[in-house]
């Protein structure tokens, strides 16, 4: 399947080389950039119904993660440098205009630890079910959650089994996380870059590096480091939270407004994890609101 036998993605599909590899994504619009950023295991598809409620905020971007989506699966580790080092130089190819990221799951941490080291190409940040503070411990999870992170790090064989063999992710979690009932081609469209088993060894890596009682270090550093620059960063933000969320239920979101400067909350109604699929319009017009709201608009 290919990006034309996926109809209801809402806007051209562009192509862009980066470190020898093409990284596919959608753009529509003038102006700065609006940048999207997905998680595990979606691609720009996610998108689809939030990008066309944000028409007129600028050039809209959905990029799909290296490995991920219709962008090329390289031979890679996957691990979280070779994601940042991709990601770096697909924004290098957007040029030098100041970017507003809008980013969900492991987007988020890819995008806060972007604006963490380059804040002065970043307008505003707008995140939802985001990777904020590190998971303190598996105590942290409910039963199922902490059975599958422990279940899947313990062995790479046990990793292997459920992400290639049972292919956990796409099958079991994603329609688990949305409240509605995806339809069959939206299923299909999600299924479509992992139809190939070979390349689901992707899939292992983001669950492995998930931060869980301070391991693995090298991510905690970066998680800590952009913390503690969120902290003190005046750039607007905007947390959307949904009813109840799973990593970012309304208290959790009310202690993050207390302690992180400039930032709204918006609530968008009931959702799960993957909010997108169930609250496509209340995300995208908050979303466009907040913009219009800070002067985030192209020259604004």
């Amino acid at each position: 399947m290919t990006a034309t036998d996926t109809p209801d993605l809402p806007y051209p599909s562009h192509y862009a080389e980066v470190l020898g590899a093409k990284m596919h994504y959608m753009a529509h619009g003038k102006g700065d950039t609006v940048l999207f950023l997905h998680g595990q295991p979606t691609w720009s598809y996610l998108w689809r119904n939030i990008m066309p409620r944000l028409e007129g905020c600028g050039r809209l971007i959905a990029v799909d993660l290296i490995g991920y989506g219709l962008s090329d699966k390289p031979v890679l580790d996957y691990g979280i440098e070779d994601h940042i080092r991709y990601l770096d130089a697909f924004i290098d190819t957007l040029g030098p205009d100041p970017i507003t990221l809008v980013t969900h799951d492991w987007g988020s941490f890819l995008g806060f630890h972007y604006a963490h080291r380059f804040p002065d190409r970043i307008k505003g940040l707008a995140f939802m079910e985001a990777l904020l503070d590190p998971v303190p411990g598996y105590e942290a999870f409910d039963p199922a959650t902490r059975d599958f992170f422990q279940t899947l790090r313990a062995s790479q064989e046990n990793a292997e089994r459920m992400m290639i063999e049972d292919n956990q992710f796409v099958e079991g979690i994603l329609p688990a996380m949305i409240r509605r009932e995806l339809s069959a081609a939206e299923m299909d469209a999600y299924r479509m870059p992992w139809a190939d088993k070979a390349t689901r060894h992707i899939l292992c890596r983001f669950p492995q590096l998930l931060c869980i009682g301070g391991a693995p270090a090298h991510v905690h550093a970066m998680q800590t480091a952009y913390m503690r620059w969120l902290e003190q960063s005046d750039l607007p933000k905007l947390l959307l939270q949904a009813e109840p969320g799973l990593m970012l239920p309304r208290a959790v979101a009310e202690g993050y407004r207390a302690r992180l400067p400039n930032l709204e909350t918006a609530e968008i109604g009931a959702g799960l994890h993957y909010v997108q699929e169930d609250q496509p319009q209340a995300i995208g017009d908050a979303i466009a609101a907040w913009i219009h709201r800070h002067g985030l608009v192209p020259g604004g």
